[in-house]
C-alpha cells in the first residue's frame, strides 16, 4: 500500500470538498450527493488498498465495529472514518449532531431514516416518523442532512466496510441524540 500517494488523493478530494460544504453550514442533499460521489470515486481508485486486510473487523465479539480515523480537521470540522462493521449489527436510532455521507466499499448495511415531527417542546422526548429505508452498498451512497435520525442493520452474513464522512467530529459534537422508538425518550450523549 502507497500510503503517501493514497494521502495525496485523500487530501485533494477533502480539500474539493471542504470548498462544496463550506457554503453553508448545513448542506443540502444536493450538495451531499455531490460529495458522496467525490468519495466513491476516492473509494474506486484505492478499492485494493481499502480492504478488510489493512482495516479489519473488532477482534472482540461483543465490538460491533472498528472506526479508523482517515482524517480529522478542527478547524473545518470535516471528520473522516473508515468503518468496518461486523454483521448482524442492529443500532439504535440515533443522529450525528451533524450532516453525514456513507459510501459502501464492501457489503450492504441498511439504513432506516427518521425525521422528527414534535417541536421539542416537551423535554427528553422526541416524536420520529420513518421517513425511508435504504441500502447502502457500492454505488449506492447515504447522505443523511444534519436533524435526521437513523439506524443501521446488517446480515449476519455479511460484514460492511465503509467511509463515513461527517461535517463535524460526531465523538465531539454537542447535542447528540439517541432515540427509543418505543417511548420516545431522548438520550443526549
Amino acid at each position: 500500500m502507497d500510503t503517501d500517494v493514497i494521502q495525496a488523493d485523500l487530501d485533494r478530494t477533502l480539500e474539493r470538498i471542504a470548498r462544496l460544504t463550506a457554503r453553508a453550514e448545513a448542506p443540502d442533499s444536493r450538495v451531499l450527493m455531490q460529495v458522496a460521489g467525490l468519495l466513491e470515486g476516492f473509494a474506486l481508485r484505492h478499492r485494493a488498498d481499502l480492504s478488510f486486510e489493512n482495516f479489519p473487523l473488532p477482534e472482540g465479539l461483543d465490538d460491533a465495529l472498528c472506526s479508523y480515523e482517515l482524517h480529522g480537521d478542527d478547524t473545518r470540522g470535516l471528520t473522516l472514518w473508515l468503518q468496518a462493521i461486523r454483521g448482524g449489527v442492529d443500532s439504535v436510532v440515533h443522529d450525528h449532531g451533524t450532516w453525514a455521507v456513507i459510501v459502501a466499499i464492501a457489503g450492504q448495511e441498511r439504513n432506516r431514516i427518521y425525521h422528527r415531527t414534535d417541536d421539542g417542546s416537551v423535554a427528553d422526548h422526541a416524536r420520529l416518523v420513518l421517513q425511508r429505508e435504504a441500502a447502502v452498498r457500492q454505488g449506492r451512497p447515504l447522505v443523511l442532512e444534519q436533524g435526521l435520525f437513523h439506524s443501521i442493520h446488517t446480515s449476519k452474513a455479511e460484514p460492511t466496510l465503509q467511509l463515513h464522512l461527517y461535517g463535524r467530529n460526531p465523538d465531539t459534537a454537542e447535542g447528540r441524540l439517541i432515540v427509543d422508538m418505543q417511548s420516545g425518550r431522548l438520550v443526549r450523549l
